[in-house]
């Protein structure tokens, strides 16, 4: 049998994960306290060729890939001591994932266990949860900041000599993000907490990973018209449309050119779009009959950098769920006008007693964000946005000859 390389036991190991967490996820979904004979069996199996991979893996790291390599493990370890720990009332059941005060003790560093940075959930590698690059998210803010915003401008007077200049006078108006509770609950059988084979710290990462990451998405790039925390395109009305056709290049061009012709915005507008569009936006060259390459390639569309996402072609329902919009829209945005921001503590509550008769620790997870679209009030704009806006997708007329 042909040795399997590093990158292949990687592979196999998380083909292995993700089985183990469908496991675990059928027996907390069913509530049930143990698993049946066969999946026992299959439990033990994986559990024991996880094991013999990682040692393979182990043998085949250099020295500075296995130091980092055991102080991973070693972190998931004091995850999984520190959950028994609370079973057995040594530890205190909440605690924040990174300390925002000196000298507090209730944090997950004091404990012993691996310090999450919220910082650390964002990047992804799943269709439609990508953030635009320019979007900065800032953590652990204490507080309320306030941005004193100016909504006037002054003009020039050309006078004659010797004649007063009329007073004119600068208004400012202040920003004040809102803060809206956030939060999860992840529920872990103990059997995975006392299962040593089991990737617990993978398990309740990956858990709270996807579930921001989704929250975030849906939030900043549905046009539906969400309650608390709105993203910019919440509940916009169109822009006007776009053309998307032998002319999408020129189109798109002109359609940027006018949202962006406002006189304050520095940086590239970033453009927001579903698969399909960018599919045909691939496959629709710049200039008909020319040699220009395509209106989306090399990563840029129409030369501006462009996310991916599903979301945008999304409504909100009277239950608060997402629909998708009877239309397809193309979205712009100058995101550095945008503050996300995650105030405070994250707090990480281990529950011991509410899922005991099932075998189950329930984990959760409470903090804040807040969503302040910071282009609101300039340019004289009463409450409507200047740096962001939708265009409903229309096919382009047939062309006769």
């Amino acid at each position: 049998m042909t040795k399997k390389t590093k990158d292949e036991l990687h592979v196999r190991n998380r083909e292995i994960q993700d089985r183990l967490s469908e496991l675990n996820d059928t027996l907390m979904r069913e509530k049930r306290e143990n698993f049946t004979d066969e999946e026992q069996r299959e439990w033990n199996e994986l559990s024991r060729e996880r094991q013999l991979n990682m040692m393979e893996i182990e043998s085949q790291m250099t020295d500075a890939e296995l130091a980092k390599h055991r102080e991973v493990v070693s972190k998931g370890e004091q995850l999984r001591e520190y959950f028994k720990q609370v079973r057995q009332g040594k530890a205190d059941r909440e605690i924040t994932l990174f300390p925002t005060t000196e000298g507090a003790t209730n944090n997950i560093t004091a404990s012993g266990a691996i310090n999450l940075d919220i910082k650390e959930l964002i990047p992804t590698l799943h269709e439609g949860l990508d953030l635009p690059k320019t979007l900065k998210i800032v953590t652990g803010v204490t507080g309320n900041e306030i941005w004193p915003v100016s909504v006037n401008d002054v003009e020039m007077e050309e006078v004659d000599e010797n004649v007063e200049l009329n007073d004119q006078v600068l208004n400012f108006a202040n920003i004040t993000p809102t803060q809206r509770r956030v939060g999860l609950t992840v529920p872990v059988s103990n059997m995975a907490i006392d299962n040593a084979a089991f990737d617990l710290m993978a398990f309740v990462q990956a858990k709270f990973t996807l579930a921001l990451k989704l929250y975030l998405a849906k939030k900043i790039y549905s046009i539906g018209e969400w309650t608390g925390n709105k993203g910019p395109f919440s509940g916009l009305t169109k822009a006007g449309d776009i053309q998307i056709g032998a002319d999408s290049y020129k189109n798109i061009l002109k359609a940027v050119a006018r949202f962006s012709d406002k006189g304050f915005f520095e940086g590239d507008v970033v453009i927001i779009m579903d698969r399909e569009t960018e599919a045909e936006l691939k496959a629709t060259p710049k200039i008909a009959g020319a040699a220009g390459g395509f209106v989306v390639e090399n990563g840029l569309c129409a030369g501006y950098p462009y996310v991916v996402t599903h979301f945008l072609n999304t409504q909100v329902d009277s239950a608060g769920k997402l629909v998708p919009a009877d239309k397809k829209y193309i979205a712009f945005g100058y995101f550095e006008w945008f503050a996300l921001q995650q105030h405070g503590d994250v707090r990480m509550v281990t529950d011991i007693y509410t899922g005991a008769t099932k075998g189950v620790t329930r984990v959760t997870l409470n903090t804040a964000w807040s969503m302040t679209d910071l282009s609101k009030k300039i340019n004289g704009a009463n409450n409507v946005t200047q740096a962001f806006a939708i265009y409903e997708v229309a096919e382009a007329e047939p062309t006769t000859e």
